[in-house]
């Protein structure tokens, strides 16, 4: 497969920047699966593969970002804010992110997704199905149980600014595709 990729990077110049960083975080990540390249502690993770010791990740316009506990997390959203003013990232009218959660009462490991307008799947970040709490950011949401926005949709509350302790029964650990808007 490297031979593959070296002719790929040679007989395509115009295109060998993308495949080139695509191909490079995939074989630092070690990843087999497609997934969402993270930098954690120096390197580069695939969040499909495994979360490592990384217990929070951040994903915003600009990439993701992992941190192994909740105050490098809040260092890094601090340092982030006195950059771009108030919010991680410029966003059209969200100033905080979507806060996922892999057990109850907000506990396990978190992904925040500070992007918005596109469906984003889960499993890409290693976060399919393992939704047990949230707390909507600054802007609404929608989830499904199905990638791309396919199948159910959460009925739960998905307003700006809602809070949930325990999405329930029918849907613990279901959640595979999330829209922020």
């Amino acid at each position: 497969m490297r031979g593959a990729k070296s002719t790929l990077r040679i007989g395509i110049v115009g295109c060998s920047l993308v495949l080139l960083f695509g191909a490079t975080i995939v074989e630092v990540a070690g990843a087999s699966a497609p997934g969402v390249p993270a930098t954690f502690n120096g390197g580069i993770i695939n969040l499909a593969d495994s979360w490592g010791s990384a217990s929070i990740c951040a994903v915003t316009i600009e990439g993701t970002t992992c941190f192994s506990d909740q105050s490098s997390y809040q260092a890094w959203v601090s340092s982030q804010k006195q950059v771009s003013g108030d919010s991680v990232t410029p966003l059209t009218s969200c100033s905080s992110g979507l806060e996922l959660f892999q057990n109850i009462n907000y506990g396990g490991d978190e992904l925040v997704l500070y992007t918005t307008a596109t469906w984003i799947n889960l499993s890409t970040y290693g976060f399919s199905d393992d939704v047990s709490s949230y707390k909507v950011g600054a802007c609404s949401i929608s989830m499904t149980d199905e990638a791309n926005g396919a199948g159910d949709v959460y009925p739960g509350a998905t307003s700006a600014g809602s809070d949930v302790s325990w999405i329930g029964s029918a849907w613990n650990d279901r959640v595979q595709s999330v829209y922020v808007y």
